[in-house]
């Protein structure tokens, strides 16, 4: 047997084993052990960053939990507001997770994009987005938030885009440059965001710091007797 065939076979033993007493642990009630070990390098801290650019004030983050199992959601929300300076036109918002390797959304399948933002009343109104073929080859979707609101320093304006994504089990698919010899791990998959302002340059913010984690390595769903969904709504 070939040295590298027999290194992947140990390695998938050795998660056998792992997964197996994680489900064991999930079935006696042991959660705060099991959750520990599943999550890995899970930091429960890395919900939220924010960064200035120009005069705008551009805050991302996860609302409810960021650790999770295949199939629970998770909820990302992106608010920005401008501070003194003149009102600004935001025509664009798009997000991506990426994992540790640099896999880029392929541990998530996007679920929905709003846009949340003050109209010429002053009234507060929520815009669903379009979903969008991101990815012609592997038929994958997004709904990144395209169009034309007005964050203004004066009238205490924002404009708040909230995605929510599904985890799930990225093995098996088509995935370009993505490393599928162990490596690849939905642990810690942190994001990156685009946002478009009128007389501003692109801000291209990668990574963001903000990171999610999917438990078993994304493979097997929640254990029965763990309890409802890691993320809040």
């Amino acid at each position: 047997m070939p040295h590298s065939t027999g290194r992947r076979t140990v390695a998938r033993l050795v998660a056998a084993t792992a997964t197996a007493a994680l489900l064991a642990a999930g079935v006696t009630g042991a959660a705060t052990a099991q959750s520990a070990d599943a999550f890995g390098s899970h930091d429960a801290s890395a919900t939220r960053a924010t960064k200035t650019h120009d005069n705008l004030t551009i805050t991302h983050e996860i609302i409810g939990s960021n650790a999770g199992y295949l199939g629970d959601e998770v909820h990302y929300r992106t608010t920005v507001s401008a501070t003194d300076g003149p009102a600004r036109t935001i025509t664009g918002i798009e997000e991506g997770i990426s994992d540790l390797v640099g896999c880029s959304n392929s541990w998530t399948l996007a679920k929905s994009g709003t846009v949340t933002y003050t109209n010429t009343s002053g009234a507060q109104v929520s815009e669903s987005m379009p979903k969008v073929l991101a990815n012609v080859m592997t038929r994958k979707y997004e709904y990144p938030a395209v169009g034309s609101w007005t964050v203004d320093p004066a009238a205490g304006t924002t404009v708040v885009y909230d995605s929510v994504r599904v985890l799930r089990n990225a093995r098996g698919g088509f995935s370009v440059g993505c490393d599928w010899e162990g490596n690849a791990s939905p642990s810690n998959m942190n994001a990156y965001l685009t946002v478009r302002a009128d007389g501003l340059a692109l801000l291209d913010w990668r990574p963001t710091g903000v990171t999610a984690s999917c438990a078993l390595d994304c493979s097997l769903p929640r254990p029965t007797g763990s309890g409802g969904s890691a993320f809040g709504s």
